[in-house]
């Protein structure tokens, strides 16, 4: 049984993380709402922006712009390659946040070697780096530290650098994997085609809904080629944003949950403690007890 200093120390040292807990919860949930009033406030942009795109897609031939079909080199014969761009975080201590963009990230590794794709990847933050350097998988780009400071600029970077792989035939599907925040208890890994642009085909549904035709000047041509690749930067900076969101959310439960846990171990401890000194101070009173006797005697 452990003494009564042993205790008391742990008792200490529990209180000390319980301290850390809270202030990186405090510190959390700060930045989630700096965070969560910049997503949302994006959020319906990117969601009119993104559903004008494929109405104008939906209404416009294959070849208006060469992002809405498939690249080249698919049409040559050659072999196929897709990328995977997956959002991560860059520090720990968020719960499952990672470990879910990890299990998604290699079911859809797996979804895309079973279509004859040969996948690559490209990893934002170092969750991500190191999880897959560790593994045999074909890096074709990683950003560490991207996400502590980010701006709409940097998201038109990585867009048009997607852009200019897919247009050359490197790749022809590029997926964006991502944690999407919709509220403190809901977070959802999102997996959506980035290019080609075009709808993916669903299930049992009609190939163009009954919508209202939009009037294009000058050409439907020319509107598609300056918008479409507003619209990628548009979804990769929505991405970013709702991931580092949705990681503050994480790292904000996952730190209210330690705190509890702290406080459940503290009361538990505690209750051991006064065990063991009730035990010890009721060993000395036999051994005071049992001396007077022995005095009488």
């Amino acid at each position: 049984m452990a003494s009564l200093k042993d205790i008391k120390r742990h008792i200490k040292a529990v209180k000390q993380t319980q301290k850390l807990t809270r202030a990186m919860n405090m510190v959390a949930a700060s930045k989630l709402r700096q965070t969560q009033n910049r997503a949302e406030r994006f959020r319906y942009y990117a969601d009119e922006h993104e559903r004008l795109i494929q109405e104008i897609a939906k209404r416009s031939p294959e070849d208006a712009c060469s992002l809405l079909s498939s690249s080249k080199s698919e049409k040559s014969g050659t072999a196929k390659k897709a990328l995977i761009l997956a959002i991560s975080s860059d520090r720990g201590l968020c719960g499952s946040f990672n470990s879910n963009i990890f299990s998604a990230v290699d079911k859809a590794n797996v979804s895309l070697l079973q279509e004859g794709f040969d996948p690559e990847f490209f990893l934002i933050g170092r969750k991500a780096r190191d999880y897959y350097q560790r593994r045999r998988v074909v890096i074709h780009n990683k950003m560490v530290d991207a996400l502590n400071s980010f701006d709409y600029v940097l998201a038109k970077a990585i867009a048009d650098d997607l852009i200019e792989d897919f247009l050359s035939g490197r790749y022809q599907e590029i997926w964006l994997i991502y944690t999407r925040f919709y509220s403190l208890n809901k977070l959802v890994v999102e997996y959506d085609r980035f290019l080609p642009l075009g709808p993916e085909p669903e299930k049992g549904a009609s190939a163009v809904p009954e919508a209202l035709d939009y009037l294009v000047e000058p050409s439907a041509q020319t509107l598609m080629e300056r918008l479409i690749p507003r619209s990628l930067a548009i979804l990769v900076y929505r991405a970013m944003l709702e991931s580092v969101t949705s990681e503050n959310a994480a790292r904000m439960q996952a730190m209210d949950n330690a705190s509890k846990s702290c406080k459940d171990i503290i009361e538990s401890l505690t209750m051991a403690y006064n065990k063991a000194r009730q035990a010890a101070v009721t060993s000395e009173l036999l051994d005071i007890v049992n001396g007077a006797e022995a005095l009488k005697g």
